[in-house]
């Protein structure tokens, strides 16, 4: 399959178009053929040699979107256009390929009224922020206020509109309402 490599980390000279093999489907993962992939400061920083801990050669994308491939026993359908976010393309290779072999739960169904290449640049952002209240405990009942925050209020409010879901992005000059959200288990 295609890819788009770095093959050392001193500079945007180091990015090469390579053939390497597709991915094999190991137990919770999911196949994935790519679509679309994100690009952010993250690849920057690896590919200029800031991040010591990449080893090259390395298929950077750590965020993408794409229809699943194999499912693997994972509760996915063959054929769900998907996006996710993880350690792709920092400690293992990532989403600058033709395919990829994600973890199971680093995967989000991609709302119908949302593109690809819109959903491969939600992950770090919406995802991050989704992960952090589930973590924290977040659930049906609770109420979360955002004041100021543009980036993953605004991407949650894209991806929930399309999920049956409600986000609300509070000025400083404005009074919170609250919105609920079925799909991910918080208010």
């Amino acid at each position: 399959m295609r890819a788009m490599r770095a093959e050392g980390f001193s500079g945007y000279r180091d990015l090469k178009r390579a053939d390497i093999p597709k991915p094999h489907v190991l137990e919770g993962r999911v196949l994935v053929k790519i679509a679309a992939a994100g690009v952010t400061p993250l690849e920057h920083t690896i590919l200029s040699g800031g991040y010591p801990r990449a080893r090259a050669p390395l298929v950077l994308g750590s965020e993408g979107a794409g229809v699943v491939e194999d499912a693997n026993g994972s509760g996915f359908s063959v054929g769900a256009r998907v996006m996710f976010t993880g350690p792709y393309g920092v400690s293992e290779d990532g989403a600058y390929s033709e395919y990829l072999a994600v973890r199971r739960e680093h995967l989000s169904v991609i709302p119908e009224n949302l593109d690809n290449v819109s959903a491969a640049g939600i992950p770090v952002a919406y995802l991050t922020a989704h992960m952090t209240l589930s973590l924290a405990g977040f659930q049906a009942g609770k109420t979360v206020l955002s004041p100021a925050i543009g980036g993953s209020v605004g991407n949650a409010d894209t991806v929930g509109k399309g999920a049956g879901s409600q986000a609300r992005h509070v000025d400083d000059d404005e009074s919170c309402e609250s919105g609920t959200s079925e799909n991910s288990g918080f208010r």
